[in-house]
């Protein structure tokens, strides 16, 4: 035998599950009533819709990405070959660097001369008077 508060929460329970229940059959009501077919349908269609606006975008995009690419590419290649061309004029200027490192050691060379020379002139000469 149920007391009288196990009854009451007999019937508060039987009280929830009903209104569950009726959520759940509102909810299958609505999924399976009628037109649901022709929603699932235009909906459909609307998603193809937007998949085909959607693709071609996308192909817009790569086409255009690969336009960019190549010239990017074409840009790359000018690029190399002004590098190349740096390189080549890097390489005389560093040759004539060491021509221009030549010559200033041979010219000091010659100033220790000429200083030693001059120096000894001077040496010679008679003192001012």
């Amino acid at each position: 035998m149920v007391g009288a508060r196990g009854y009451g929460q007999l019937m508060t329970t039987v009280e929830e599950r009903l209104k569950d229940l009726e959520v759940r059959v509102d909810r299958l009501e609505t999924w399976a009533g009628p037109g649901q077919t022709e929603a699932l349908s235009a909906s459909f269609s609307a998603l193809r819709a937007e998949t085909a606006a959607f693709r071609q975008e996308v192909n817009r995009a790569f086409r255009d990405l690969r336009a960019e690419v190549a010239d990017l590419r074409s840009r790359v290649s000018v690029l190399e070959t002004d590098v190349a061309g740096l390189r080549a004029d890097v390489a005389v200027l560093k040759a004539d660097v060491a021509v221009l490192k030549a010559d200033v050691a041979t010219l000091k060379a010659d100033m220790a001369d000429v200083k030693g020379v001059l120096e000894e002139i001077l040496r010679r000469l008679p003192p001012a008077a």
